[in-house]
């Protein structure tokens, strides 16, 4: 049976359009057939404890980060060294230890090595996209671009 378009005389038989007749009970009657469909649960709201823990531990970052950074533009390198070390041990999944020993090792001389750190700064970002700002990486790239023109510079 072909469908009945919603101007078309109503099957019914009484003279009426479609739309002004039985197509709303149609629909109804349609709609009442279907199978029912799961209710979709609802969203699940983080938990108070959850929302201090999470910035509790961007606070702590944050400090960590910062130390490291007021530790290398006083000169104490190799505190700066450790402390960057121990912010990656710490937070793997964010690009601030890497970014924090690549300055140490920019405040050394050693740019290959600093250059060598800001790409794993990089893989950090790429690896987890979701937590950057699209162009983030360019960033550490001029870094990267900088730092080897610096060293190949040294070596010729």
């Amino acid at each position: 049976m072909a469908k009945i378009g919603r101007n078309d005389p109503c099957a019914c038989g009484s003279g009426k359009k479609y739309k002004k007749c039985c197509m709303a009970s149609d629909e109804a009657a349609a709609l009442a057939a279907r199978p029912a469909q799961p209710a979709t649960p609802p969203a699940r709201q983080p938990s108070l404890a959850n929302y201090f823990q999470e910035h509790d531990e961007r606070d702590e970052l944050t400090e960590a980060s910062n130390a490291v950074v007021d530790m290398v533009h006083a000169g104490h390198l190799d505190a700066a060294e450790q402390a960057a070390q121990d912010l990656l041990a710490r937070f793997p999944d964010v690009h601030d230890g890497y970014d924090r020993l690549g300055m140490v090792c920019e405040a050394r001389g050693d740019h290959r090595q600093a250059a060598e750190y800001y790409r794993r700064a990089i893989t950090v970002i790429r690896d987890h996209p979701d937590n950057y700002d699209p162009g983030f990486e360019a960033v550490f790239q001029k870094l990267v671009d900088r730092l080897e023109a610096q060293a190949n510079a040294a070596d010729g």
